[in-house]
Protein backbone atom coordinates (compact mmCIF):
# COMPACT_ATOMS: atom_id res chain seq x y z
CA UNK A 1 0.00 0.00 0.00
CA UNK A 2 3.04 2.31 0.83
CA UNK A 3 4.36 2.25 -2.84
CA UNK A 4 1.11 2.71 -4.50
CA UNK A 5 0.53 5.78 -2.14
CA UNK A 6 4.11 7.23 -2.84
CA UNK A 7 3.74 6.57 -6.69
CA UNK A 8 0.69 8.29 -6.27
CA UNK A 9 1.74 11.36 -5.03
CA UNK A 10 4.77 12.00 -7.22
CA UNK A 11 2.39 11.11 -10.43
CA UNK A 12 0.31 14.16 -9.26
CA UNK A 13 3.37 16.05 -8.51
CA UNK A 14 4.97 15.37 -12.07
CA UNK A 15 1.07 16.15 -13.44
CA UNK A 16 1.03 19.60 -11.92
CA UNK A 17 4.78 20.11 -13.09
CA UNK A 18 3.52 19.37 -16.65
CA UNK A 19 0.60 22.17 -15.48
CA UNK A 20 3.02 24.80 -14.71
CA UNK A 21 2.96 24.72 -10.68
CA UNK A 22 6.38 23.26 -8.55
CA UNK A 23 5.98 19.47 -8.54
CA UNK A 24 6.34 19.74 -4.47
CA UNK A 25 2.71 21.63 -4.76
CA UNK A 26 1.36 18.51 -6.86
CA UNK A 27 2.92 16.20 -4.11
CA UNK A 28 1.28 18.16 -2.04
CA UNK A 29 -2.01 18.20 -3.09
CA UNK A 30 -1.65 14.06 -3.61
CA UNK A 31 -0.62 13.78 0.10
CA UNK A 32 -3.65 15.59 1.64
CA UNK A 33 -5.81 13.53 -1.42
CA UNK A 34 -4.73 10.85 0.44
CA UNK A 35 -4.82 12.39 3.79
CA UNK A 36 -7.97 11.34 6.12
CA UNK A 37 -7.81 14.66 8.15
CA UNK A 38 -6.31 18.04 8.20
CA UNK A 39 -2.18 18.13 8.40
CA UNK A 40 0.33 20.17 9.74
CA UNK A 41 2.80 21.57 7.81
CA UNK A 42 5.43 19.99 9.88
CA UNK A 43 2.61 16.53 9.07
CA UNK A 44 2.99 17.37 5.04
CA UNK A 45 6.99 18.23 5.34
CA UNK A 46 8.15 15.00 6.95
CA UNK A 47 5.94 12.98 4.95
CA UNK A 48 6.84 14.32 1.53
CA UNK A 49 10.71 14.24 2.64
CA UNK A 50 11.23 18.01 2.10
CA UNK A 51 11.39 21.22 3.56
CA UNK A 52 8.85 23.20 5.57
CA UNK A 53 9.84 26.28 3.70
CA UNK A 54 9.14 24.37 0.39
CA UNK A 55 6.04 23.21 1.82
CA UNK A 56 4.76 26.84 3.00
CA UNK A 57 5.47 27.92 -0.11
CA UNK A 58 3.36 25.61 -2.08
CA UNK A 59 0.53 25.55 0.66
CA UNK A 60 -0.09 29.23 0.04
CA UNK A 61 -0.24 28.66 -3.61
CA UNK A 62 -2.86 26.48 -3.40
CA UNK A 63 -4.72 28.34 -0.75
CA UNK A 64 -4.60 31.28 -3.21
CA UNK A 65 -6.14 28.88 -5.90
CA UNK A 66 -9.07 27.41 -3.99
CA UNK A 67 -7.71 23.45 -3.74
CA UNK A 68 -6.76 23.90 -0.06
CA UNK A 69 -8.30 25.67 3.23
CA UNK A 70 -6.41 26.58 6.53
CA UNK A 71 -7.70 25.41 9.51
CA UNK A 72 -7.04 26.01 13.51
CA UNK A 73 -7.25 24.01 16.74
CA UNK A 74 -8.56 25.87 19.86
CA UNK A 75 -5.21 25.99 21.64
CA UNK A 76 -3.16 25.26 19.24
CA UNK A 77 -1.01 27.97 17.15
CA UNK A 78 -0.36 25.71 14.64
CA UNK A 79 -2.19 25.96 10.75
CA UNK A 80 -3.76 22.55 9.44
CA UNK A 81 -4.54 22.06 5.97
CA UNK A 82 -7.06 20.27 4.20
CA UNK A 83 -8.66 20.13 0.97
CA UNK A 84 -11.25 22.69 0.08
CA UNK A 85 -14.71 21.66 0.00
CA UNK A 86 -14.85 21.97 -3.96
CA UNK A 87 -11.47 22.03 -4.55
CA UNK A 88 -12.61 20.36 -8.41
CA UNK A 89 -13.83 23.93 -8.87
CA UNK A 90 -10.60 25.43 -7.56
CA UNK A 91 -9.22 23.41 -10.42
CA UNK A 92 -11.56 24.47 -13.18
CA UNK A 93 -11.16 28.13 -12.00
CA UNK A 94 -7.86 28.01 -12.46
CA UNK A 95 -7.48 26.53 -16.09
CA UNK A 96 -9.77 28.59 -17.36
CA UNK A 97 -7.53 31.62 -15.85
CA UNK A 98 -4.82 30.23 -18.13
CA UNK A 99 -6.78 29.63 -20.87
CA UNK A 100 -8.27 33.07 -20.62
CA UNK A 101 -4.66 34.26 -20.81
CA UNK A 102 -3.97 32.97 -24.09
CA UNK A 103 -6.96 33.49 -25.64
CA UNK A 104 -6.51 37.53 -24.87
CA UNK A 105 -2.79 37.05 -26.17
CA UNK A 106 -3.99 35.32 -29.53
CA UNK A 107 -7.14 38.67 -29.89
CA UNK A 108 -4.80 41.32 -29.40
CA UNK A 109 -2.36 39.79 -31.78
CA UNK A 110 -4.58 38.86 -34.87
CA UNK A 111 -4.34 42.46 -36.29
CA UNK A 112 -0.61 42.44 -36.03
CA UNK A 113 -0.43 39.64 -37.99
CA UNK A 114 -2.78 40.93 -41.00
CA UNK A 115 -0.37 40.40 -43.35
CA UNK A 116 0.75 36.86 -42.84
CA UNK A 117 -0.69 34.56 -45.25
CA UNK A 118 -3.57 33.49 -44.74
CA UNK A 119 -2.54 29.65 -43.24
CA UNK A 120 -1.17 31.66 -40.33
CA UNK A 121 -4.08 34.02 -40.33
CA UNK A 122 -6.56 31.71 -40.26
CA UNK A 123 -4.63 29.26 -37.21
CA UNK A 124 -4.71 32.52 -35.19
CA UNK A 125 -8.81 33.25 -35.84
CA UNK A 126 -9.35 29.28 -35.70
CA UNK A 127 -7.44 29.95 -31.84
CA UNK A 128 -9.33 32.58 -31.37
CA UNK A 129 -12.95 31.20 -31.92
CA UNK A 130 -12.26 27.76 -30.57
CA UNK A 131 -11.03 28.64 -27.48
CA UNK A 132 -13.71 31.41 -26.98
CA UNK A 133 -16.06 28.81 -27.93
CA UNK A 134 -14.87 26.13 -25.23
CA UNK A 135 -14.08 28.27 -22.19
CA UNK A 136 -17.67 29.68 -22.51
CA UNK A 137 -18.90 25.91 -21.95
CA UNK A 138 -16.77 25.72 -19.29
CA UNK A 139 -17.57 28.96 -17.66
CA UNK A 140 -20.69 27.78 -17.81
CA UNK A 141 -20.41 24.47 -16.81
CA UNK A 142 -18.92 25.93 -13.93
CA UNK A 143 -21.18 28.03 -12.91
CA UNK A 144 -23.93 24.88 -12.88
CA UNK A 145 -22.15 22.96 -10.88
CA UNK A 146 -21.42 25.82 -8.41
CA UNK A 147 -25.26 25.92 -8.13
CA UNK A 148 -25.64 22.69 -6.61
CA UNK A 149 -27.69 22.84 -3.60
CA UNK A 150 -25.10 21.39 -1.46
CA UNK A 151 -22.12 23.89 -3.17
CA UNK A 152 -24.37 26.52 -2.53
CA UNK A 153 -24.79 25.58 1.08
CA UNK A 154 -21.20 24.70 1.56
CA UNK A 155 -21.45 21.16 2.10
CA UNK A 156 -17.92 19.20 1.53
CA UNK A 157 -19.42 17.62 -1.62
CA UNK A 158 -15.98 15.79 -1.91
CA UNK A 159 -16.63 14.09 1.67
CA UNK A 160 -20.41 12.97 0.52
CA UNK A 161 -20.02 9.28 -1.00
CA UNK A 162 -20.39 8.78 -4.59
CA UNK A 163 -23.78 9.15 -6.08
CA UNK A 164 -25.06 6.14 -8.38
CA UNK A 165 -26.02 7.14 -11.84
Amino acid sequence: MMAARERFIEEVGMAAEADGLPRIAGRLFGHLLLSSGPCTLDEIAEALNVSKGSVSTDARLLLRHGWLRRSSRAGDRKDYYEMAPDFFAGIVAYRLERWDALHDLVAASIPDFAEEPATVRGRLEYLDEVQAFFVAGMRQLLLEWRSHPEIADGEDRAALPASRS
